[in-house]
């Protein structure tokens, strides 16, 4: 099936496609099959489906993910393929029939499939864990594909693709397990103001989040392997950091030139280990000079976003996320900003309530000096102080 590009109703939905899930030798295909992706400029396509994999041999792992997208034609539309994975207890949602694409922006919005297997983005290759080590496959996934307009401005596409997907390589049951892990602002906190070279977005992942996970999954630290930064069109440059009880800090997946178009996972040359004590703190650098309009998070390319996905061990289903919210975002009067830890604010901020205040922390600050690590971050404002709730 070809691709055209003809006028439509601006509707940015997909329509005529089926959910595959196949085996392929060693490989499990999960894919939209002939979907037709209806795309409006600013108005990206989410499309997602439910897989059911429980017929896949219990235990199995992944250990290699590629894009399925047939033909090549098409490839330049596609944003990104996620694959959600869905807690045990999970039931597909009536509304829609298994496999059948459904609208869906962001992330899917079911209560228990919130947490990322893995994403691939424009410009990856094949993605391969080092040997011995894997994702667990879910008994149950959501799929979702991005596709994107390739302007602000135009007639509406059609995009038409034969597979929408990805493709797993499965691997032995007996490896040591991964996780995708992501670490950003809240959505609210992030606004691009125009006309700005150099603007700096920022998000920590507070220190009690990391102990308290810590104490659940009851191990001495978490292990992170690779890193991939994530922004769309107006960013620039990113850094990870992960920043010490006694003040050091050790930078990670810094990417000076960023591009929307080419943002691989990168493999650390060393395992990082975050301890209890540690906090993580991404930094995003955003390029405006040329846009006339502020621009605001959102799902379009032409919006902006601000994650650090790390791959990290041990899984931990509770914790694929961890964000922080400033005095905006609080339910507290007083406080400068709280802890969220998990992948859906709302509901960890509906859980802690803040019935009984919060305290403040500091990130702590050594005499490392941004301006060493180079002269972009020279002047990027410190998150010193954040709140928690009490644990």
């Amino acid at each position: 099936m070809g691709r055209s590009a003809i006028a439509l109703v601006a509707c940015a939905c997909a329509r005529a496609a089926t959910l595959e899930v196949r085996l392929e030798g060693g490989h499990l295909v999960v894919a939209h099959k002939d979907a037709i992706y209806e795309v409006a400029p600013s108005h990206d396509v989410y499309s997602c489906s439910w897989a059911d994999l429980s017929s896949i041999k219990g235990g199995a792992t992944i250990d290699q993910i590629e894009r399925a997208i047939e033909p090549a034609s098409v490839l330049s539309f596609y944003h990104h393929i996620s694959l959600y994975m869905c807690n045990s207890d999970v039931r597909p949602d009536r509304a829609h029939a298994a496999g059948e694409p459904f609208d869906c922006l962001v992330r899917p919005t079911f209560s228990g499939c919130e947490r990322q297997l893995f994403t691939w983005g424009a410009g990856m290759e094949r993605f391969e864990m080092p040997p011995g080590t894997g994702f667990i496959l879910p008994r149950l996934a959501i799929l979702q594909v991005h596709v994107k307009h390739p302007s602000l401005d135009g007639e509406p596409i059609e995009v038409a693709a034969s597979l929408s997907g990805l493709r797993l390589r499965l691997s032995a049951p007996d490896v040591k397990p991964f996780q995708y892990f992501q670490l950003g602002p809240h959505f609210g906190m992030l606004s691009v103001p125009p006309r700005a070279p150099r603007y700096k977005v920022g998000a920590v992942c507070a220190e009690s989040c990391i102990r308290q996970a810590l104490r659940q999954a009851k191990v001495e630290f978490f292990e992170v392997i690779a890193i991939r930064q994530h922004m769309h069109l107006l960013g620039s440059a990113a850094v990870t950091e992960l920043i010490h009880a006694n003040g050091s800090v050790e930078h990670f997946g810094l990417v000076r030139n960023f591009s929307a178009y080419n943002a691989p996972v990168s493999f650390l040359p060393t395992p990082l280990h975050i301890r209890a004590g540690d906090a993580l703190q991404v930094t995003c650098v955003y390029n405006s000079s040329a846009r006339a309009h502020g621009t605001m998070p959102g799902v379009s390319l032409h919006d902006e976003m601000c994650f650090s996905y790390m791959i990290m061990h041990p899984p931990l289903p509770d914790f694929t996320g961890c964000w922080h919210a400033n005095e905006n975002f609080v339910p507290n009067p007083g406080a400068p900003c709280a802890a969220i830890c998990g992948i859906t604010p709302k509901r960890q901020l509906a859980r802690a309530n803040f019935q009984n205040g919060v305290k403040h922390f500091t990130l702590p600050r050594g005499p490392w000096s941004r301006a060493a690590l180079d002269p972009v971050y020279a002047d990027l404002p410190d998150l010193k102080t954040c709140a928690t709730p009490d644990s």
